[in-house]
């Protein structure tokens, strides 16, 4: 036990005059990063825009589902514009299915800023929501040599920042 005693105090001792006897320096350096802003889709809520059941030649207007598409930014990083595609030579928002003219239209959502990021935390991404609608005009007769078509493409939003 006085051994070990001992041996606890020459420890201590030798610690003791380590720090006593310590010095201390320093040298600074720098730490920087080079960000890339971008935007990039993600997919949200329904992706498929329906038009459901059209009659040949039905009075009303005939509206499609809308579909929600949301594109995640570098905060604070500004957008340019939001289009359409020109997809099947179409003007831009307009198309045709089934012989079938469809008018897209863009709502623009509110901005969400994302948030900081911390020493303790990832900082998140402004997001960007988009709405797109649609609508088939009136006493179009359509294209089909059958009872029932159908007709599917696909679109894009393009968004340039």
């Amino acid at each position: 036990m006085n051994k070990l005693i001992k041996v606890a105090v020459a420890a201590a001792f030798a610690a003791a005059s380590v720090s006593a006897n310590a010095a201390v320096t320093n040298n600074d350096f720098t730490v920087q990063v080079n960000l890339a802003s971008q935007c990039q889709a993600v997919a949200s809520g329904t992706q498929t825009m329906d038009f459901g059941t059209y009659t040949a030649f039905q009075p009303g207007i005939q509206p499609g589902s809308a579909v929600n598409l949301t594109f995640n930014c570098t905060r604070n990083y500004g957008l340019v514009s939001v289009a359409f595609d020109t997809a099947n030579g179409s003007a831009i928002g307009e198309g045709v299915l089934a012989g079938l003219r469809y008018v897209m239209a863009i709502t623009p959502g509110t901005r969400v800023a994302g948030t900081a990021a911390t020493n303790t935390s990832i900082g998140t991404a402004d997001s960007v929501p988009d709405a797109v609608t649609g609508t088939m005009e009136p006493l179009q007769a359509g294209t089909c040599a059958t009872a029932t078509c159908a007709g599917s493409h696909t679109r894009t939003l393009i968004l340039t920042f």
